[in-house]
């Protein structure tokens, strides 16, 4: 389903939609309620027309539920959630004296070997403790920036407790009125705790105090704002600014869309941080490759000219896993330009953006496929 967010209270809202059901085909563009966008797609680049269109449509957007202003709010607190850089790297913020007395530091810092277990682990818990879908991916998230800004501050043997804390603080934010299962959490870390001392590393103890002091130095650690976008959000996001803008004509593909990308990103995140591809870049390229699937964007629109031929940028996107076959575009080919520019309203980003996101992203995606 299509899950909207709303700026007054952040909460979100379900549309009615079969997420499960494939797209077979995509609606035509004479069916669109919203003048603007038609308009839009057929305006001669600079011309007064497609001046008033882009306006047109950019009130149809904020006056949805995704305005340009909950975006910059949303992109002020990834910047935040990501911490501020020095020359040197992240700059990390200490753990409570309990925790790091308790949790230790055996040197071994958390390396890519160490993370896949780690978003293992939270999967399962994710699952387990019978969170939304979306919190597979702030937990991730979470994580990846954590480990980022304690650098130095904490070792492989701090992941077990790491782990179920993100996920006890997920599940007090989406489920308040729920009380954790701290006997689940505790049993979790205590298995992994086995495991990393199985495989010779150094393991620590985890009880229930030791998680507390986990979740304070993880709220700490990110001045209490834990709320934070994601790629799932941000993809949310992005797909309700175009359907909100196009008066739903294209939803059913929108539909696809989302659930497509979600399942790719969920695989994605288990190879790749989110310190290589922040959420917000990553849901832009996500979004885009997969309009190109749907049919309703070319390819040719994404490619960086420059930087790859148009052979190796078919080839490429091929490997992203969206399609078997090269998509051919539905719409008219007098509106294909106009849809790109639609793509930097809804998305609030250059063109020229949008496709080194699409290039970074089909390249890493080829890199996680061929490792398997």
């Amino acid at each position: 389903m299509l899950r909207r967010f709303t700026p007054e209270d952040g909460n979100i809202y379900e549309v009615d939609i079969d997420a499960e059901e494939e797209l077979d085909e995509v609606l035509p563009l004479t069916g669109c309620s919203t003048v603007a966008v038609a308009a839009l797609l057929t305006a001669t680049v600079g011309s007064l027309e497609e001046h008033l269109a882009r306006a047109a449509v950019q009130d149809t957007i904020d006056a949805s539920c995704f305005p340009n202003e909950l975006l910059a709010i949303w992109c002020v607190r990834e910047d935040r959630a990501h911490g501020p850089h020095v020359d040197a790297g992240l700059i990390a913020v200490p753990m409570p004296p309990d925790a790091a007395a308790s949790i230790g530091n055996s040197g071994r810092h958390v390396t890519e070997d160490a993370r896949g277990p780690a978003v293992w682990l939270i999967s399962q818990l994710t699952e387990h403790m019978g969170l939304p879908s979306r919190a597979f991916a702030q937990a991730v998230t979470m994580l990846d920036i954590y480990c980022a800004r304690m650098h130095g501050a904490i070792g492989i043997e701090a992941l077990p407790g790491t782990c179920v804390a993100i996920c006890s603080l997920i599940h007090k934010t989406e489920v308040p009125s729920e009380p954790v299962d701290g006997r689940l959490l505790q049993s979790a870390a205590t298995w992994w705790s086995k495991c990393l001392e199985t495989s010779g590393r150094d393991a620590v103890p985890i009880a229930l105090k030791q998680l507390r002091d986990y979740e304070e130095s993880i709220l700490k650690t990110f001045q209490w704002q834990i709320n934070f976008p994601n790629v799932e959000s941000w993809m949310l996001a992005f797909c309700g600014r175009l359907d909100a803008a196009s008066g739903g004509v294209f939803r059913r593909s929108l539909t696809w869309v989302m659930h497509q990308g979600v399942v790719l990103a969920k695989v994605i995140l288990q190879r790749v941080s989110v310190m290589e591809l922040r959420s917000h870049r990553f849901a832009c390229a996500l979004c885009v490759l997969g309009l190109v699937a749907a049919r309703l964007l070319p390819l040719s629109a994404l490619r960086p000219d420059r930087e790859i031929g148009i052979v190796e940028w078919e080839r490429l996107y091929l490997q992203t896993g969206w399609v078997k076959e090269l998509p051919t575009c539905v719409l008219p080919e007098q509106s294909q330009d106009g849809f790109g520019k639609l793509m930097e309203i809804v998305m609030n980003s250059r063109l020229s953006a949008l496709r080194r996101d699409a290039l970074l992203l089909a390249t890493i995606t080829q890199r996680v496929f061929t490792q398997g």
